[in-house]
């Protein structure tokens, strides 16, 4: 039920739900003669196209999160396990090509394929089943699977991959995850997601029981300093979704942690 409703909620405070919503206000607001109001919600929504468009809002809201921990931290020494987040490949089109596709947070992989190789000890955790409402398996394979397809082709041993490939959201990972590995007390981990979900993955990893995790950030979205200026809706927009994605999953966690 949790994971549904984050579904619902996810496409509520979408950017571009709003923009939709203010421009119906507005057409709605016309028609029954509400001049005003309609004037209102265009004015408001023109605003927010232009904001959008001219300024890197997004770089703004999503830059807190990525620096919360730092990019390739010093290591005391090699660590036990490393964990690779789902979220980065496209299942079915695997099943449909035989090839592994990447999507933006490619990194997510492509660096835990390198820590895999560098640590060549190191168990490497899998998770993803698939952030979708349908099955698991059978017809569609779950993330852990081509994420692992992937991996074996780059080189790294099978017999090192742990496959967990049933849950459906971050909580999910760090519970199963935890439940399949039973890491031992004093082993080391690193966790592998991107930047700006590291926030909420941490959060969720410690809730879980995880102790000995270390944040490895990677799939960075804003380069330091910010862009600047910019005349791009699409991107701003698309790393505004981003970032408050994360602000309301962090919040939402912890609600949820609390009941």
């Amino acid at each position: 039920m949790f994971f549904v409703i984050s579904k619902l909620v996810g496409m509520v405070i979408m950017g571009e739900t709003w923009l939709i919503l203010g421009l119906i206000l507005a057409v709605l607001a016309r028609w029954r003669g509400w001049y005003r109001l309609a004037n209102s919600a265009t004015v408001a929504v023109l605003a927010a196209l232009i904001t959008l468009t001219m300024l890197p809002v997004g770089d703004w809201l999503i830059d807190p999160l990525e620096r919360q921990y730092p990019v390739n931290p010093p290591l005391a020494g090699p660590p036990d396990g490393i964990i690779i987040l789902g979220g980065a490949v496209e299942t079915e089109k695997w099943k449909s090509t035989g090839q592994v596709h990447l999507n933006d947070s490619a990194e997510r992989v492509t660096e835990g394929a390198v820590l895999a190789l560098r640590y060549p000890t190191a168990k490497v955790v899998l998770s993803g089943g698939g952030a979708t409402l349908g099955p698991i398996g059978g017809d569609v394979p779950s993330e852990a699977e081509v994420m692992a397809a992937l991996l074996t082709e780059l080189g790294v041993d099978p017999a090192r991959l742990i496959l967990e490939g049933q849950s459906r959201n971050t909580a999910g990972n760090a519970e199963l995850s935890l439940a399949l590995v039973q890491p031992k007390p004093g082993e080391h981990w690193l966790l592998v997601t991107s930047a700006s979900h590291m926030p909420r993955a941490m959060a969720a990893f410690q809730r879980a029981g995880w102790t000995g995790v270390t944040a490895w950030p990677v799939d960075f979205s804003t380069p330091p300093g910010g862009r600047g200026r910019t005349w791009d809706l699409a991107l701003n927009l698309y790393y505004v979704n981003r970032a408050v994605k994360e602000y309301v999953g962090i919040v939402a966690y912890d609600l949820a942690s609390r009941f």
